[in-house]
């Protein structure tokens, strides 16, 4: 991230049942100017930030824990991005990050 750039989550916790949907957003400001590249990222307790998907994932790249509940949407408009989550499991309690980082 060049720094200026920004990004934004509610710090507030998100209470979802098990089975239900839920959206997480994620709100981008970049000074520099250029394409953002953006990611989601989930940390459980006790353990390092692990990869779920970036804008770009096909389902192929996103972990096999993810695959067909999570994905992810882009409003450019509003510079904010998404991360969906389809059926909730309780394994799905965690930290969110995202994650952005420009290309010139």
């Amino acid at each position: 991230m060049i720094p200026g750039d920004t990004v934004t989550q509610p710090s507030n916790s998100a209470l979802v049942k098990e089975t239900e949907n839920t959206t997480i957003h994620c709100k981008y400001d970049l000074t520099s100017g250029g394409t953002p590249y953006l990611f989601w990222y989930i940390q459980d307790p006790s353990q390092a930030p692990q990869f779920i998907l970036n804008e770009y994932s096909e389902e192929k790249d996103i972990p096999p824990r993810f695959q067909n509940r999570f994905s992810a949407s882009h409003d450019n408009v509003e510079k904010i991005f998404h991360l969906n989550i389809t059926v909730a499991v309780l394994s799905d309690s965690a930290t969110y990050f995202c994650a952005v980082r420009p290309t010139l």
